[in-house]
């Protein structure tokens, strides 16, 4: 009566965040619990097992107003939770699976399965390589920020510079694109919100670009999602995503699916050090 749902569908050869819920069929997500997770890779009627890993507990928690007809306003609490196992290292690209021990708080464990690919080479830009040298429209080529953004409270530092810019000035970097307003996989608001925080506490250190993976004019006047230029060049096949890149501009960590502020903040913090 349970399912796991893989939060991010590109997993390569080589070190991988492994990121996934574990869902009713009730569509009830299972909180807080004990996770030990044992990838196999899967070579015909064989199985190749590697040593069992843990799985860490992570939840973006963000807030949206809610209006009632008499005009009282209060604020609606969204939680999406999930599950991530950190550092991953599949040395073969194939056929994988993530066999879980689950152990609910004050349950009984259970078991649970999930199978996916492993590719031998990233789609979107990897870890390890040059982040591209994007370039785009910034606030300074538009007269309003809308047309660059879908977000409801857009952070106006996050449209100011060119990736390539940014890139060129030697400073650390966190890109994300991300579209709230058209978003096929309903993460890209929460990660906005959670990338928006981050920046609160980090930009006068780092430099925070977000980038709307579909163009906008396009979407909104013929309801179809066609990827931008920057998507096309960044490789990305889905949304959101988040990257953070070092000074030299090498990608350092990447983020696909939902994603907490404690997982980004980490990575920032070893490009910072």
């Amino acid at each position: 009566d349970v399912s796991v749902f893989l939060t991010a569908s590109e997993f390569v050869v080589g070190p991988n965040r492994f990121p996934f819920a574990v869902v009713t069929n009730a569509g009830v997500t299972i909180d807080q619990a004990e996770i030990g997770v044992r990838f196999s890779l899967i070579d015909g009627d064989s199985r190749h097992f590697r040593p069992e890993r843990s799985a860490g507990f992570r939840e973006v928690v963000t807030m949206s107003p809610h209006v009632h007809e008499d005009g009282f306003v209060h604020n609606h609490v969204n939680a999406r939770s999930y599950y991530v196992v950190d550092a991953v290292e599949f040395d073969t690209a194939g056929f994988w699976s993530a066999d879980l021990t689950v152990t609910p708080p004050d349950a009984s464990p259970f078991l649970a399965s999930a199978a996916f690919t492993v590719k031998p080479q990233p789609s979107a830009r990897g870890v390890g390589l040059r982040a591209p040298p994007t370039t785009h429209a910034t606030l300074a080529d538009v007269s309003d920020v809308a047309v660059l953004s879908t977000a409801e409270a857009p952070v106006l530092e996050m449209y100011e510079v060119t990736v390539a810019d940014a890139l060129a000035q030697g400073a650390p970097l966190v890109v994300q694109f991300s579209t709230p307003l058209f978003c096929t996989s309903s993460m890209c608001g929460p990660v906005y919100e959670e990338v928006a925080s981050l920046h609160k506490r980090y930009g006068d250190r780092v430099r925070f670009i977000h980038l709307e993976p579909f163009n906008l004019s396009i979407a909104r006047s013929e309801g179809r999602l066609v990827p931008t230029p920057p998507s096309r060049e960044w490789g990305l096949e889905n949304e959101p995503w988040v990257f953070v890149i070092d000074s030299s501009g090498i990608v350092r960590a990447r983020f696909q699916g939902v994603v907490a502020a404690s997982e980004i903040e980490a990575a920032i913090d070893r490009v910072l050090h």
